[in-house]
């Protein structure tokens, strides 16, 4: 029950902050990214767990699954897209680096927290991996804003016939 209050307050405290972010970025950009970022968070998670059988969950605990979905709902998507942000930004290379290292970090610590409190058991799976999941995630979310950024600013809208 204790881990549960934990990801409820940094969930309010990762919604509170992309309030923040809306006034330095594009709404539609931050939902766009914020929904793609759950899909590909929830997805390769279902294939890592469902299909691959690279982890066990127990999924007789509606608790262990509620205290697992709050961080992949709330605090990962905001985690990614402050990261999408500060990736666009006008900071330097090295900079960006190490953000994007420690925003790696920050998201993967959330796994072995689950690992460490026996909510999830990584079979054949370990931290490299989360780390290679995470990257491609990045990237599949810095394309998809790029582009949808220029849309955005291009103007363009949906033709209705």
């Amino acid at each position: 029950m204790q881990t549960v209050g934990l990801f409820l307050i940094l969930a309010i405290l990762s919604i509170i902050s992309l309030y923040f972010l809306i006034k330095k970025m594009n709404v539609t950009n931050i939902l766009g990214c914020y929904f793609l970022s759950n899909i590909l968070i929830t997805n390769t998670g279902l294939i890592i767990n469902l299909n691959l059988k690279l982890t066990k969950q127990d999924p007789s605990s509606e608790l262990i699954f509620w205290t697992q979905k709050i961080p992949e709902l709330t605090l990962k998507p905001a985690l990614l897209i402050w990261l999408i942000y500060i990736l666009f930004s006008n900071r330097t290379i090295l900079s960006k680096s190490i953000y994007s290292f420690i925003f790696l970090t920050a998201l993967i610590s959330i796994e072995i927290y689950f690992v460490h409190i026996k909510y999830l058991e990584w079979v054949n799976w370990n931290v490299f991996y989360s780390y290679l999941r995470y990257s491609l995630i990045i990237f599949l979310l810095a394309i998809y804003s790029f582009y949808l950024e220029k849309l955005i600013y291009k103007g363009k809208e949906v033709k209705t016939l």
